[in-house]
């Protein structure tokens, strides 16, 4: 109902805000939103990328960035699962994004060890946004994963909120890929990690982009230490190529440097801070 009131109603320009995927890196959004929501500007459509979706998504359905800062904050995410005896894992997660990240290892190595431990990602976010349907948001919000059995783009326009987010996290190998009718779903940045096309097709005559990339360079062998960082240098040379191109489409970018690697979640802060930074210096650029 709300779409067909948009078709109908008086057409104004409208402005999409854009948010990449990139692991820890992506707490920086949190950080560019609040900047956003403290200069009164609110964007009309938000499209996101796996860390991009999460916190897009949780704006997108009013939790506010001192309410994300609280999620991505809280230390206290052992109640919510029995851990195993694991002592090569951190005893505690910094982040809600790096408990998700170690559950998931945890649910693989003890299915392996025969604990049949149940896999309750899904769960958590069901906890944290309920049942929200995306097409109910107050913010336009549209999101991507891919399908391993068609090869194929999917985009989350419509639908439960938590399992569009679920999809669009399940990063190959860390996370079990999400099982959606006939569709088998992983990471939205498999494939498109700069979703700037999306924003453009939910009709929004302007982008903004916020670029967390980090550029590929080469590295050391021995740079490249556990099945982490490893994955980490498959997830960004996969999307190197695609990636620079993209951010060209957009109308105005927010450029956020950080040299912090996907699974870094150590200080939540700084990056978070990197975050408003970046907002503050682009103002001008985001507001034209």
């Amino acid at each position: 109902m709300k779409r067909l009131f948009r078709v109908f109603q008086k057409r104004k320009p409208r402005w999409g805000l854009v948010l990449m995927g990139g692991g820890a890196r992506g707490l920086a959004h949190i950080g560019v939103l609040d900047v956003l929501q403290k200069e009164g500007v609110s964007p009309d459509v938000i499209v996101g990328t796996s860390m991009g979706a999460i916190v897009g998504g949780l704006f997108a359905a009013g939790f506010s960035p001192m309410k994300l800062k609280e999620i991505t904050e809280d230390l206290s995410l052992d109640r919510w699962v029995d851990r195993p005896n694991l002592p090569f894992l951190p005893k505690k997660p910094h982040s809600i994004i790096e408990f998700f990240l170690l559950d998931a290892y945890r649910t693989r190595l003890q299915k392996r060890i025969k604990q049949d431990k149940e896999d309750k990602i899904e769960e958590h976010l069901r906890e944290i946004v309920g049942e929200v349907r995306i097409e109910d948001l107050p913010v336009q919000f549209a999101c991507n994963a891919v399908d391993l059995i068609s090869g194929k783009e999917v985009v989350f326009e419509e639908g439960e909120l938590y399992k569009a987010l679920r999809a669009t996290m399940s990063l190959p190998v860390v996370f079990e890929p999400m099982r959606m009718d006939d569709m088998l779903l992983v990471d939205g940045g498999v494939l498109n990690n700069v979703p700037v096309e999306m924003a453009r097709e939910l009709e929004a005559d302007r982008t903004v982009l916020v670029d967390i990339h980090r550029p590929l360079k080469e590295v050391e062998t021995q740079e490249i230490k556990n099945t982490f960082q490893l994955i980490q240098r498959m997830v960004e040379t996969m999307a190197a190529n695609t990636t620079v191109e993209k951010i060209k489409l957009a109308d105005c970018v927010v450029r956020v440097d950080l040299d912090v690697d996907i699974f870094d979640f150590s200080n939540p802060s700084e990056l978070i801070e990197s975050g408003e930074r970046a907002a503050i210096q682009s103002m001008d650029g985001i507001k034209k």
